[in-house]
């Protein structure tokens, strides 16, 4: 269980970048920021399972933050529907 920020892209709408050290983009990969753009800051979570997510669950998340430096959200306007 760790806290986790997220942060929405400026160039891709309804994506949303996941980061385990607030404003410490190193381990996202170059080509990845500059499609994303200017990161804003959009909330910190707590990775403990409570929260339900529309791409993936806390466990899925933090392990691909573990392993790869971060978690990519990228929705589509089909997950808006209930």
């Amino acid at each position: 269980m760790k806290w986790c920020y997220i942060y929405r892209s400026t160039k891709k709408e309804n994506s949303y970048l996941y980061i385990d050290k607030e404003n410490d983009f190193s381990r996202v990969p170059e080509v990845l920021m500059k499609a994303f753009g200017q990161p804003i800051f959009a909330m910190k979570v707590l990775l403990d399972g409570k929260r339900q997510f529309v791409a993936g669950n806390a466990k899925e998340i933090e392990q691909k933050i573990t392993d790869d430096g971060f978690f990519l959200q990228m929705l589509k306007d089909d997950d808006f529907i209930v």
